[in-house]
C-alpha cells in the first residue's frame, strides 16, 4: 500500500471515531431542559453549507468515477465523515440538559462543573474542569422567565 493511502486511511479511521463520540455523547446526553441560545440562524447556515459540501463530494466522486483511486476515495469518505460530525456539533450550542450541559461546543457531565455564578441578572457563568485547561468557563445568557427554571435545574445537579 501507498503511503499516502496509509495516512489517509488513518485518517478515515479518526474521523470516523470522532464522529461515533459525537453520536454516543448526542445518545448519552438525556432530555433537553432548556436551550439558551436565541439566535440558531448561523447553526442552520452551517448545517446547510456542510450538507452541501457531502453531496457535492458524493457527486463529483460519482462523475469522476473512472479517475477514482483509493487515495481520491478514502479522502471523500474523509471529508464526508468531517461533515457530518461538524453538523452534529452545530446542532447542540447552548444547552442545558438532564445529563450535563452544551457549552462553547463541547458537551459537559454534571461531574465536570466545577462551580457556576450568576455575573448579570440574566448571565450565568460555568467553571468546568477539561483534560488539559484547569481553570475554564463560558457564560450563558437566559431569558428572564426561564432564570428560575435555569437555577432550580443547576442548584440540582452541580454540587
Amino acid at each position: 500500500m501507498d503511503t499516502i493511502i496509509k495516512i489517509t486511511l488513518i485518517m478515515d479511521i479518526i474521523a470516523f471515531l470522532m464522529m461515533s463520540r459525537e453520536l454516543y455523547t448526542v445518545s448519552q446526553h438525556g432530555k433537553l431542559i432548556i436551550n439558551t441560545n436565541k439566535n440558531r440562524i448561523w447553526a442552520i447556515i452551517w448545517s446547510i453549507l456542510w450538507a452541501v459540501m457531502i453531496i457535492s463530494w458524493c457527486i463529483l466522486g460519482y462523475l469522476h468515477y473512472m479517475d477514482n483511486t483509493y487515495n481520491n476515495i478514502l479522502m471523500d469518505i474523509f471529508w464526508i465523515e468531517i461533515s457530518i460530525y461538524n453538523i452534529i456539533r452545530g446542532s447542540h450550542s447552548s444547552e442545558i440538559r438532564e445529563n450535563g450541559i452544551y457549552g462553547s461546543g463541547k458537551f459537559y457531565k454534571w461531574s465536570k462543573v466545577k462551580s457556576y455564578s450568576w455575573i448579570l441578572p440574566t448571565t450565568i457563568k460555568f467553571e468546568v474542569s477539561t483534560f488539559f485547561k484547569t481553570n475554564y468557563s463560558f457564560e450563558f445568557t437566559i431569558n428572564e422567565e426561564l432564570k428560575s427554571k435555569v437555577n432550580e435545574t443547576v442548584q440540582k445537579y452541580v454540587i
